[in-house]
């Protein structure tokens, strides 16, 4: 299969993983820290992945290419839309995802909207860009069969001048294959409807995490006027628009990222419950291999993976080497808990010194000093870790994680309300 430099999006900055996926191989990109953004791409990869870089302000975003489109393999058994969910549920398993914040765009966001209403207790929020797979005979979208090659550029963008910069100048065998190529995976996805998937409203009811449609009011490929069916079978979806904007949102409008941004940094979600607006936790269960939202920090030597995250609590498996320790300190907002799975903890409790053993439970008040170490010269200990409630302990992780300098730590750590002891005579 030819794979033209030019054709393939500008990476630089993005990491590259190749991973098997029931023996597919599934090529996913990265870019930027902080909690994940899976960006689920259209039928047509060539105009890139540039407002990746706007979203990796301050998250971790991941793009895996789809099978048989861009870098990931061919997958000839992948007809029908439920492949492809079944490929990202594996996917996403794999990559230790959960409490997800998903976003597709066109047929990325009619792979996102299936899996969000087969999976919804995984998904923390959705966003869904002029995405395909619901038939709206009011709105059709066009036969691409009949539309001539040089007014191609009208249906992608409102201005033409935008798309034309996306395809070559002059003909070129190996983009024209490259393209046809995921043309084809497309087609096999519509072979039964042209439309989508006539199922797909009986299955969109089921989403009730926080979804926003952002669309290009000029839209010739997916019609904007069809965002009002998206958001009578979503109950708690919401939408912006984009005037003389076309389908492809982000090379027209690439300020469009920073409110797909934006909806997803609010870490407060209603609940409805007395009053109160809070994240909250979904139902499941993390694999004893896997990592809530595949996050694991570095801190000090010391290697913490998160299982569970909520305003209302946190927690995280750790791994303290050999003579590992964390210095007294006091959690002012929260209470702390350890649960010593390996290894004997000897602790400083309010300037009392005490010790733990497998079984044993660790009880940490908020307001109360406590140190934690590993003295031994050759075992490792392994705990869960949690909190309540979270507070500002997340974000300390993120910022401290890769950290090197303890001092660094100890001031990043007070604007997070930990407070570090000064040591003995200080």
């Amino acid at each position: 299969m030819l794979q033209p430099a030019f054709f393939f999006p500008a990476m630089d900055g993005f990491d590259r993983h190749e991973i098997d996926v029931n023996g597919i191989r599934t090529v996913v990109y990265g870019i930027g820290q902080g909690r994940p953004i899976v960006f689920l791409h259209g039928a047509g990869t060539f105009p890139g992945f540039e407002f990746a870089r706007r979203l990796a302000a301050n998250r971790r975003v991941l793009i895996p290419y789809h099978p048989g489109f861009g870098e990931s393999a061919d997958d000839d058994g992948a007809t029908t839309i439920d492949d492809y969910v079944l490929h990202y549920a594996t996917l996403f398993e794999q990559l230790g995802l959960c409490d997800i914040d998903l976003a597709g765009f066109s047929l990325g966001g009619w792979i996102a909207a299936e899996y969000a209403a087969r999976f919804d207790g995984k998904i923390r929020r959705l966003v869904l860009v002029a995405p395909a797979g619901l038939v709206v005979a009011e709105h059709p979208v066009p036969d691409l069969s009949v539309v001539a090659p040089q007014d191609l550029p009208g249906y992608l963008t409102h201005d033409p001048t935008v798309a034309v910069r996306y395809f070559p100048k002059v003909p070129d065998p190996a983009f024209d294959q490259a393209l046809g190529r995921e043309m084809m995976g497309l087609g096999r996805l519509l072979a039964q409807d042209p439309q989508g998937n006539p199922k797909l409203e009986r299955w969109l009811p089921r989403i009730s995490a926080p979804t926003l449609l952002l669309w290009g009011s000029a839209d010739r490929m997916r019609p904007a006027g069809a965002a009002d069916a998206w958001l009578k079978l979503i109950s708690n979806s919401s939408a912006e628009f984009f005037p003389e904007t076309g389908h492809l949102l982000f090379e027209e409008r690439p300020e469009a990222a920073d409110s797909l941004l934006a909806f997803f940094n609010a870490d407060t979600i209603s609940r409805h419950q007395k009053g109160q607006t809070m994240v909250f936790m979904p139902a499941g269960v993390t694999k004893s291999t896997e990592s809530c939202e595949g996050i694991v920090w570095s801190i000090l030597g010391q290697t913490y993976t998160l299982k569970q995250h909520s305003d209302a609590s946190m927690a995280w498996h750790a791994v303290l080497p050999p003579g590992t320790f964390v210095p007294p300190h006091i959690h002012p907002t929260q209470d702390e808990f350890i649960y010593l799975l390996e290894g004997e903890l000897d602790l400083l409790l309010d300037g009392e010194k005490v010790s733990a053993k497998p079984g044993d439970t660790i009880r940490l008040p908020m307001g109360q000093s406590h140190g934690i170490f590993n003295n031994s010269a050759d075992a490792t200990v392994k705990c869960v870790f949690w909190v309540a409630p979270t507070g500002k302990l997340r974000g300390l992780f993120e910022r401290i994680h890769n950290v090197g300098d303890p001092a660094e730590v100890v001031r990043i750590a007070a604007e997070h309300d930990v407070d570090f002891l000064p040591p003995p005579g200080a």
